[in-house]
C-alpha cells in the first residue's frame, strides 16, 4: 500500500475513488501555512482542496488524457496546479498538489497588460514597426493599417524605401545610414509615404536606435499622419504672406499719400516764407499771412492725423519707449500751450513732481498730451482755467503707475456723448462741434497710443462743469515687449544760434558768389519737377547746384563729378534715396560726402531709418528752406564772408540804414533798395553776395537779433512791445522767433 508518509515534504493526496485516504505531511503543513481548512479523510478530493468550481476538475480527471489542470480555491483564492497518478477507477492513485497562486497572478497581470498595450495601439493615432539597420521592415503593428492601409504581412520583409516618394528616398536611406551607426539615439523625420490606395501621405517619425538592447534588437518607429497638419501650416504661410503682402501695399499706400501731399504743401509754404518778410510792410499781408500760414499747418495736421490713424489700422505704428522725466516732459507742452492760451484769456495751471521717471515714446505721448491740451483749448472760453495734474501712484513693492490728467472749465459732456467720444469720427454735438476744427479722430489715436504703452485714457465730464480726460502709464519697463524699448538717448532741442546770439536766419545758407571764391558743388536728387525747380532757385544763391530725376541718374552725375554735398529725395523710382545713401556710403571715393535726405515720411521711425541708410541729416516735408539752407550750411565748414576793402564802406551803410529804421514797421526792401540808389533787383544781387541771403530775411534777421538783445536787457513787460520795437506785428514776430531761437515760450 502506498504510503502518504514515505514523501512528508511532497504535496499530495492518497486517493481510493474519489475520497481522500491519506494527505500527505508537506500539504498539511502547507495548508495550513496559507491559512486553508485542515483536510480530512474520507472527503471527496474537491472539497478537500476547497474548489470554487470542481465540475470542470472532475471533467478532467475523467478524460483518456489527462494532462495538467488548473483550479481556483475558494479558501484565500488559491490556485492549485494538479496532476493524477494511478489507476483512478479501480485502485488507489495519487493527485499531487502544487501551489500556484504567485505565478497565476503574474500570468494574469501579463494578460491584462498585453491587452491594455494592444488596446492602446488599437485606439492611439500613432503607428508602431520595428526596423533592422538597413530600413528592412521587421515588425509591423497591424493597427497600422488605419493610418497606410497595408497588412502586416504586405510590409513585413520589404523595406522603407520602398515605400518612400522616390525624391524622399535618397534623404531617407541617408538618415537611416547615420542612426543605424548610433544606438540610443532618436531621430525626427518627416517622410512620403505611399498609401496602399496609390496616393502620397506625410508620416512624421520618431527613430529610435535600440539595437543595443536585448529585447528589442531594432530601430523603434513611432509614426503619425501629418498630412493635415502640414496642409495647415502651408495654408496659415499663404495667408500670412497674402497678410503681410496687402499690409506692404497698404504701406505704400500710405506713404504715397504722404509724399503726393506734402510735397505740394512744401511748395506752398515754401514761396510763401520767402514772400512773407516784404509782405509784411503791407496791411493786407499782416492781416492775411497769419491765417494762410494757420491753415497751411492745420492742413499738415490733419493730413498728419489721418496717416496716423491708417499706420495704426495697418499696424505700422512702432513703439520705441525710453527712460524720460515725464514730469519734464509734461511741464514742457504746457509751456508751448501757454502763448495760445494767454491769446485766448485762458490760464493755465501746472501741478507736478519734480521727476517722474517713465519709459515711453515721447513722439507719440506728443500727441496725446498735445491733443488733450488743444481739445481743452478749444472749448474753454475765456476767463477758465486749464489744469494738468500729475499724479504717482506705487505700492510698498514699488510699482505702480503715473496718471496725467488735463481739466478744463468748458460745457462739458453729457452721458450719451461721453459714451461715444473715442470713437473715431465722432464729433460730439453737431453745433457744438461745427465751432471748433478736427474730424473727430485725435482722442482715438490718442487713446490708441496710451493702450500700446500699457496705460488708458479715460473721461469724466459734467455738462456746464468741464471735462477731464486722464491717462495712466504704468512704471517701470515690464509691462514693454523688449522689441518696444529704444536704449538710445534721445538728445533734448535747444535753441539753435549762429555765433551764441543770432537766430537761425529766414534764408541762409553758406558759399557767397563774391568772386573771392568758389561756392560749394551741390547734387539736387528729386523726382518732383515743381519741387526740384524750386529747390534750385534758392539753392542756386549759393550753391553750383546739378540736378537728378532719381537716384539712377545721380549715380552717373557722382561718375562725372564729386560734389561737396547731396539733397535727395526718399521716394524716387529706379533707385530711392535710401538705396542711393547706401550706395554712396559703400564707395569709398563717395562716402565722406554729407548726404541730406528730404521726405514726406516725418515719423521717428522713418527718420531713424533715413540715418541708418547713412543719411547725415533728415528733414520732413513740409519744411522751410531756411531750415534746409541752415542745415545744409551746418554740414560744410564755414566759410566766412570776406568782402572786397572797396565794399566795406557800402556795406557799413547798408548796416547803418537797417539799424536806424529797424523799428518802422513800413520799413522794407524797396525803401532800402532807394535809400541805397538801387533798384529792388540790383540790391538782391549784392546782398547775397555779401550775405549769402535775401535783402528781406536779412532785414528779418536784423529785426530779430535786434529782439533778442531786448529780450535779454529784460526792459519790456511784454512780446507786443517787443515786436514793435523792431518794426513787426506780435503775432508774426512771435512765430518767426520761437522758430529761430528753437524756443517754445518767450520769457522776458
Amino acid at each position: 500500500m502506498l504510503s502518504a508518509h514515505l514523501f512528508s515534504d511532497f504535496w499530495f493526496l492518497v486517493l481510493h475513488g474519489d475520497r481522500v485516504n491519506e494527505v500527505s505531511e508537506g500539504l498539511s503543513r502547507g495548508i495550513a501555512e496559507l491559512g486553508v481548512r485542515p483536510i480530512k479523510p474520507g472527503a471527496t478530493w474537491w472539497e478537500a482542496l476547497g474548489l470554487d468550481d470542481p465540475a470542470p476538475a472532475r471533467v478532467w480527471l475523467g478524460s483518456a488524457r489527462r494532462g495538467v489542470h488548473y483550479a481556483l480555491a475558494g479558501q484565500g483564492k488559491r490556485w492549485w496546479r494538479l496532476r493524477a497518478q494511478g489507476d483512478v477507477a479501480h485502485g488507489p492513485w495519487v493527485l499531487a498538489v502544487e501551489d500556484v497562486t504567485e505565478e497565476r497572478v503574474e500570468h494574469e497581470r501579463a494578460r491584462l497588460e498585453s491587452e491594455h498595450f494592444h488596446a492602446l495601439i488599437e485606439r492611439s493615432s500613432e503607428g508602431i514597426s520595428l526596423f533592422d539597420k538597413t530600413s528592412k521592415i521587421l515588425y509591423e503593428s497591424p493597427y497600422n493599417k488605419r493610418i497606410h492601409g497595408y497588412e502586416s504581412h504586405e510590409m513585413e520583409g520589404r523595406t522603407l524605401i520602398d515605400f518612400c516618394h522616390p525624391d524622399d528616398a535618397a534623404r531617407i536611406a541617408m538618415r537611416f545610414k547615420h542612426l543605424a551607426e548610433a544606438p540610443g539615439v532618436v531621430e525626427t523625420e518627416i517622410v512620403r509615404f505611399r498609401h496602399k490606395q496609390g496616393h502620397y501621405i506625410y508620416l512624421e517619425g520618431t527613430v529610435l536606435n535600440a539595437t543595443d538592447d536585448p529585447r528589442l534588437g531594432a530601430m523603434v518607429n513611432n509614426f503619425r499622419e501629418v498630412t493635415g497638419r502640414l496642409e495647415a501650416e502651408r495654408e496659415l504661410r499663404r495667408a500670412k504672406s497674402a497678410a503681410e503682402e496687402a499690409q506692404r501695399l497698404q504701406q505704400h499706400f500710405l506713404t504715397n499719400l504722404s509724399h503726393e501731399f506734402k510735397t505740394p504743401l512744401t511748395l506752398i509754404r515754401g514761396p510763401l516764407e520767402t514772400l512773407a518778410a516784404e509782405l509784411q510792410s503791407t496791411e493786407y499781408g499782416r492781416a492775411t499771412l497769419p491765417l494762410v500760414f494757420r491753415n497751411i499747418d492745420r492742413l499738415d495736421g490733419l493730413l498728419t492725423e489721418l496717416i496716423d490713424l491708417a499706420r495704426l489700422e495697418a499696424g505700422a505704428f512702432a513703439l520705441k519707449a525710453n527712460r524720460r522725466d515725464l514730469c519734464l516732459f509734461v511741464r514742457r507742452q504746457v509751456e508751448h500751450f501757454e502763448e495760445s492760451a494767454k491769446l485766448k484769456g485762458i490760464r493755465m495751471k501746472l501741478d507736478a513732481p519734480d521727476e517722474c521717471w517713465a519709459f515711453f515714446d515721447a513722439t507719440k505721448l506728443d500727441k496725446v498730451l498735445g491733443n488733450l491740451i488743444s481739445n481743452a483749448l478749444k472749448f474753454s472760453p475765456a476767463g477758465t482755467t486749464i489744469r494738468v495734474n500729475v499724479y504717482v501712484r506705487t505700492d510698498a513693492a514699488g510699482e505702480g503707475q503715473v496718471e496725467v490728467a488735463v481739466s478744463d472749465e468748458g460745457p462739458g459732456m453729457d452721458e450719451a456723448t461721453r459714451a461715444r467720444v473715442f470713437e473715431r469720427f465722432f464729433q460730439g454735438d453737431a453745433g457744438l462741434a461745427r465751432g471748433h476744427e478736427g474730424m473727430g479722430i485725435g482722442l482715438a489715436i490718442a487713446r490708441e497710443m496710451v493702450e500700446m504703452h500699457g496705460g488708458a485714457l479715460t473721461v469724466e465730464s459734467e455738462p456746464g462743469v468741464g471735462t477731464t480726460f486722464t491717462f495712466t502709464l504704468p512704471l517701470g519697463c515690464d509691462h514693454l515687449d523688449p522689441d518696444d524699448i529704444d536704449t538710445m538717448e534721445t538728445p533734448e532741442a535747444r535753441p539753435h544760434t549762429i555765433g551764441g546770439r543770432a537766430p537761425l536766419p529766414a534764408e541762409g545758407a553758406n558759399g557767397a558768389d563774391d568772386g573771392s571764391r568758389k561756392r560749394p558743388a551741390l547734387l539736387l536728387v528729386e523726382d518732383n519737377l515743381d519741387m526740384r525747380a524750386y529747390l534750385r532757385m534758392h539753392l542756386d544763391l549759393h550753391y553750383e547746384v546739378r540736378e537728378a530725376e532719381n537716384g539712377l541718374v545721380a549715380l552717373e552725375q557722382l561718375e562725372k563729378a564729386v560734389p561737396d554735398i547731396v539733397v535727395s529725395d526718399v521716394m524716387m523710382p529706379h533707385l530711392n534715396g535710401h538705396e542711393l545713401c547706401q550706395r554712396i556710403r559703400a564707395d569709398e571715393r563717395w562716402r565722406k560726402i554729407p548726404v541730406v535726405m528730404l521726405s514726406a515720411k516725418a515719423a521717428v521711425d522713418h527718420r531713424i531709418e533715413g540715418l541708418k541708410a547713412g543719411a547725415d541729416d533728415y528733414l520732413g516735408k513740409p519744411f522751410s528752406v531756411a531750415e534746409l539752407l541752415e542745415r545744409l550750411q551746418a554740414r560744410l565748414p564755414r566759410m566766412e564772408p570776406r568782402p572786397e576793402a572797396a565794399d566795406q564802406a557800402w556795406l557799413e551803410k547798408l548796416e547803418d540804414l537797417i539799424k536806424t529804421n529797424l523799428a518802422q514797421i513800413t520799413f522794407d526792401v524797396e525803401i532800402l533798395a532807394k535809400a541805397l540808389g538801387y533798384s529792388s533787383r540790383q540790391l538782391r544781387r549784392r546782398i547775397v553776395a555779401a550775405y549769402q541771403m535775401a535783402p528781406a530775411a536779412l532785414l528779418l534777421q536784423r529785426r530779430l537779433e535786434r529782439a533778442h538783445a531786448l529780450i535779454e536787457s529784460r526792459r519790456f513787460a511784454t512780446v507786443a512791445e517787443v515786436a514793435h520795437a523792431v518794426g513787426l506785428s506780435p503775432t508774426y514776430f512771435s512765430r518767426r522767433y520761437r522758430q529761430a531761437y528753437r524756443c517754445k515760450e518767450i520769457k522776458l
